[in-house]
């Protein structure tokens, strides 16, 4: 996930009030979730990590992401006989860092990739996380560098017993470890969770509410705290925070429509 510098020129200072009505609208549904928001503070982009920028382009059968020192090359094959929504697959990504390359036959996969939308490299370096469109939804891809083995997070999560894991909507590395936030589900529900690749293991978020969807996830520096925009009920959003050493979520404060399309900004 990258942020904009450009924000820095003008910074988002947002008025973090007490949310008492929505406080009291909210069907808690764990008890780690608090009751109350946090006091009034400023949150503007300086207060999240940089993450290093990656450029897309598009070929005639492929599609690059390139950033320092890392492409990758999703290579594309074109399906005469399928719908036309789905005639243009991705039948293998080429994940190049340094003199390290490998290569993954995604066309192999039981779903077939259709495009990917962003990539980000976790803090070590080691780590390269590539999310990819399907038919219906999107897949979020972990590779390692040093060993080429990748995870596929949805397949992931459906072995550990989730369902409805249909599209993985927002993601971003801590900026201290290779352990990454993301928000999961479908059209109707949004869930998140941390994956950490040294453990192998996956740590659940309490939920605050019913979210219908998760538009964006943001570390703050200091590795400690997550902040996520979701969406209940329909077309109204609310600034959540996290923090990893209490694992509770606090609500933060409704965001207006107009603030919405500011946060949106500082991701990719």
């Amino acid at each position: 996930m990258k942020y904009t510098n450009v924000l820095l020129s003008s910074v988002i200072v947002l008025s973090l009030g007490t949310l008492s009505t929505a406080s009291a609208s909210f069907h808690t549904l764990d008890k780690s979730v608090a009751p109350i928001a946090a006091k009034s503070t400023s949150v503007n982009s300086s207060t999240y990590q940089s993450i290093p920028r990656f450029e897309k382009t598009i070929g005639s059968n492929k599609i690059v992401w390139k950033g320092d020192n890392i492409t990758i090359t999703a290579n594309t094959l074109k399906l005469d006989a399928a719908a036309d929504f789905e005639q243009n697959i991705i039948d293998t990504i080429v994940v190049t860092h340094g003199k390290e390359k490998h290569t993954l036959q995604t066309g192999d996969f039981e779903v077939k990739l259709l495009n990917i939308t962003s990539v980000a490299e976790s803090p070590s370096n080691g780590w390269i996380a590539i999310r990819a469109e399907k038919s219906a939804g999107s897949n979020l891809i972990l590779v390692n560098f040093k060993t080429g083995k990748y995870t596929i997070v949805n397949v992931r999560l459906e072995k550990a017993g989730k369902q409805d894991v249909e599209t993985i909507s927002s993601y971003n590395w801590s900026p201290k470890e290779d352990i990454i936030a993301f928000s999961y589900g479908n059209t109707e529900k949004s869930t998140l969770a941390i994956y950490d690749t040294k453990s192998d293991r996956f740590i659940y978020l309490p939920r605050a509410t019913n979210y219908i969807s998760t538009s964006l996830i943001l570390w703050h520096k200091n590795g400690k705290n997550i902040d996520y925009i979701s969406e209940y009920p329909s077309d109204q959003w609310i600034l959540f925070r996290y923090n990893t050493a209490s694992s509770k979520v606090k609500p933060v404060k409704k965001i207006s429509r107009k603030e919405f399309q500011q946060w949106l900004k500082l991701d990719k």
